[in-house]
């Protein structure tokens, strides 16, 4: 897959809709356990030199920057 805007390039205050996850089934499994899954609407508050923080529903995860760009998003 791989293909596409991902999650990593999204700027702060910026939002996306998660489209597909290209990742093996653990980065998955926890993404899923976070909240981001495919359909979902995502809004970055933080894209930073570290860790991402971005708004999930009603609560805020931490991604790392290796799985955010697993994410691909629209």
């Amino acid at each position: 897959m791989s293909s596409g805007k991902t999650l990593k390039s999204v700027l702060p205050g910026g939002n996306a809709f998660v489209v597909a996850i290209d990742a093996g089934s653990r980065a998955r499994t926890r993404l899923e356990s976070m909240g981001i899954i495919p359909g979902v609407q995502v809004d970055v508050v933080a894209n930073g030199g570290g860790p991402m923080i971005i708004s999930v529903g009603e609560g805020r995860v931490m991604v790392e920057r290796g799985i955010a760009e697993k994410v691909i998003v629209a």
